[in-house]
């Protein structure tokens, strides 16, 4: 085998002349005229970041420090690029023109190096290139610069960005292989790189004096700076067309640099490959010196296209500044109907006044003169409870014709962020799901409607409903807390500074306050109550304490008079949908309790509670003798114990609330002194043993800026809270 093995010579020639370094550096040289001139594109549109993740991807694997840093979760990268089928099609598409470009970098390598190969008899085998047989014998060499025209030609149809991100993937196709079998070696992996080398009939790799480390080196940190010019130039080449269509600087400028930028990267790529190919020769200074240049000037080039990107950001930064104050003087401003304010904020960068619905459907923007109108403002990571919940009032609305308003989804979503397919599929999804219309293209919001959003409307990442009236005057940024809350009987409020006002009917801690709404499994638990049962709520995520806890309360409800009627419901935990989807399984299996099994319900219980909690807040008043705060704070403490909580209910205003330990030592002191008065009992029980101090926390989804820093206490303890941020990365964990 080792006598079949390919042994190339050193390679004895300049491979850039001084000429071509001299060219480079003029951007308006002959040869950059002649760069410019080969660009003929016809109009196809090629997404090409796709492909940029997969060479990401092999570079993971054969030279990690390549894009170290580029993605957090490397595990993932494979399942979220292959398992999509319209990455595979894209990049089927594209199979042909890279393996063109492959052939022709391939045909370039075998040019220079065939005369070193003829002097070697025994070579049976070259790298041939990804989908082609190639059987080259010519000799003589091809100027490097010729050999980048040549690819220029081919992808002349093509747009930069394409260009080069084509060319560097007929890089990646062809060499990879070689560069991993070399990195796997120096990475103490040469059984690996030895057993390919093998199957391949490649040189012996493992002889380490028969190629250069510092080449490794050198071709590793050139094609790092490969990479990063690339999306440079991607991403530069990707900006809003309205920005960059224009003749005056710096716009102009930028574009008319990345043609040099795409000519430095098309050259580099050449002298990598080859170079690459000559791995296991001795190393010749020219070509040390060569890669070092090429990285140097590389360096420089990084640097202008981050200039060029400051540049832009500044450019649109002041655009937006200008524009941004003149939409808070519209919406500062009394008009005649909702039309002026509307357009403003719906009317997309293109000029189209239209919203679109599910299933195609289509208005225009007048349709909504004169009604109030809802903003629904939220990203892409909007919730199918959260639409289920606003869709029942909007539905509710509409069918019985107490208030009447229309609803419009405003697609919040950062312009640092590409809108791809994958991202258009996930609004068209949420879409779908949505009884209402919104903004039909979320790219082409402008950018001072999102920043609007943002500072005036204390947008974060939660959703949240901005009421219009039909002047187009905003009414309390409260309103959708005030809709959770009060349903739509809420509407005549939310036009009222006085947050005070959604409470002027609901003073007292009721039953029907912690469950009133929309929602048929809350009316159910009412229906109990009311035909005389004792109904106990509970939550939390440990399955233990549920079986245990669920079990003794069953026992002792078999021990009273068959005249109590009793009801165990399993409520859920706060931020842990998921959990409770697993919970609620179980509990199903082994019959445990009944359970609200729509999960809309559990997270609007959950979700109602925090909005009392922040519209209590606001008031701004001694809250420690408000019972409605008291309760609400002390059940949200309780969801976050480590445990369990459970709320026992006789009638509309009796409920005693204890955390998982009490309430389980409440049920099994009941039933050893077997009580005539199971309510009383617990509540007896409960209300003893909350006379211990205990300290508690509270997590609430989000930071809302209406929170003081120190305001909320919870039962049994006197301190107030400190307020803090915890962060992580789920929401339900």
């Amino acid at each position: 085998m080792a006598s079949n093995s390919m042994q190339i010579p050193a390679m004895n020639q300049v491979m850039i002349s001084n000429e071509l370094w001299v060219s480079l550096e003029s951007n308006d040289s002959t040869m950059m005229k002649a760069v410019r001139a080969s660009h003929a594109p016809d109009g196809r549109k090629v997404d090409v970041k796709p492909m940029l993740r997969i060479i990401d991807n092999i570079l993971l694997r054969a030279a990690p420090a390549i894009v170290e840093g580029t993605y957090e979760d490397k595990g993932l990268l494979d399942e979220e690029i292959f398992s999509r089928s319209d990455v595979d099609a894209k990049l089927k598409t594209l199979a042909s023109i890279i393996k063109k470009v492959s052939s022709e970098l391939f045909s370039h390598n075998n040019l220079i190096l065939s005369g070193t190969f003829k002097a070697n008899s025994n070579v049976n085998q070259t790298i041939i290139p990804y989908g082609m047989d190639c059987k080259c014998t010519c000799s003589g060499g091809r100027d490097v610069h010729a050999t980048i025209m040549m690819l220029l030609d081919t992808l002349s149809s093509y747009s930069w960005d394409a260009k080069v991100v084509l060319t560097v993937a007929a890089f990646i196709v062809n060499y990879g292989h070689e560069f991993l079998l070399f990195t796997s070696s120096e990475a103490n992996n040469s059984a690996l790189a030895q057993s390919l080398a093998f199957l391949k009939q490649l040189r012996d790799i493992t002889d380490h004096a028969k190629f250069s480390k510092a080449k490794i080196d050198a071709i590793t940190k050139l094609i790092k700076g490969i990479m990063a010019v690339t999306k440079y130039i991607v991403e530069l080449h990707n900006l809003p067309p309205e920005s960059i269509a224009t003749d005056e600087a710096p716009m102009s400028n930028a574009m008319a640099y990345i043609p040099k930028a795409a000519y430095w990267t098309m050259l580099s790529v050449v002298i990598c490959a080859s170079y690459i190919a000559s791995l296991s020769g001795s190393e010749e200074t020219t070509e040390l010196l060569d890669l070092s240049r090429l990285a140097s000037e590389g360096s420089k080039i990084l640097v202008i296209l981050k200039s060029y990107k400051t540049i832009y950001k500044e450019y649109e930064d002041e655009k937006c500044k200008t524009a941004y104050w003149d939409l808070v003087k519209t919406f500062s401003s009394t008009h005649s109907d909702n039309m002026t304010v509307l357009k403003t904020l719906v009317v997309a960068k293109d000029g189209k006044q239209h919203l679109v619905g599910h299933a195609s459907k289509r208005i225009h923007i007048e349709e909504l003169r004169e009604k109030h109108v809802f903003l629904l403002a939220s990203g892409l990571d909007i919730s199918k409870e959260e639409i289920d919940i606003v869709g029942k009032l909007y539905q509710e609305a509409k069918s019985k014709g107490e208030v009447q308003y229309e609803v419009v989804w405003i697609p919040v979503v950062e312009k640092t962020i590409s809108w791809d397919l994958e991202k258009q599929q996930k609004f068209e999804q949420i879409l779908a799901m949505m009884p209402w219309y919104a903004m039909p293209e979320p790219s082409k919001i402008k950018a001072e409607v999102i920043k609007y959003i943002k500072n005036e409307w204390r947008f974060e990442n939660k959703m949240i409903l901005i009421p219009l009236d039909r002047q187009g005057k905003v009414g309390s940024l409260n309103a959708l807390d005030m809709l959770l809350i009060r349903g739509n009987k809420a509407f005549s409020s939310l036009y009222n500074e006085k947050v005070e006002s959604i409470w002027e009917a609901q003073q007292t801690w009721t039953l029907e306050l912690l469950l009133g709404g929309i929602d048929n499994n809350f009316s159910l638990v009412l229906d109990w109550t009311k035909q005389g049962t004792i109904v106990c709520l509970y939550g939390g995520e440990d399955i233990e304490w549920i079986r245990e806890f669920t079990k003794a309360t069953k026992d002792a409800v078999r021990n009273i008079s068959s005249g109590t009627r009793f009801e165990l419901v399993y409520v859920g935990k706060n931020n842990a949908i998921k959990e409770v989807e697993n919970i609620i399984k179980t509990i199903d299996e082994e019959n445990l309790s009944r359970y609200w099994n729509d999960l809309s319900s559990i997270w609007f219980f959950w979700t109602r509670l925090e909005s009392m909690l922040y519209l209590k807040m606001q008031q701004c008043k001694n809250l420690k003798n408000d019972r409605i705060m008291q309760e609400v704070t002390t059940l949200l403490s309780y969801d976050d114990s480590d445990r369990g909580w459970a709320l026992f209910c006789k009638g509309s205003s009796e409920m005693a609330l204890a955390r998982g330990d009490v309430a389980l030592k409440s049920i099994k002191e009941f039933s050893e002194r077997k009580d005539a008065d199971l309510f009383l009992a617990l509540s007896n029980y409960i209300k003893k043993s909350q006379k211990i101090q205990r300290c508690s926390r509270i997590i609430l989804s989000g930071d809302r800026q209406e929170i003081p820093s120190k305001k909320l206490s919870s039962d049994g303890c006197e301190c107030s809270m400190e307020k803090c941020f915890v962060y992580r990365c789920c929401a339900d964990k």
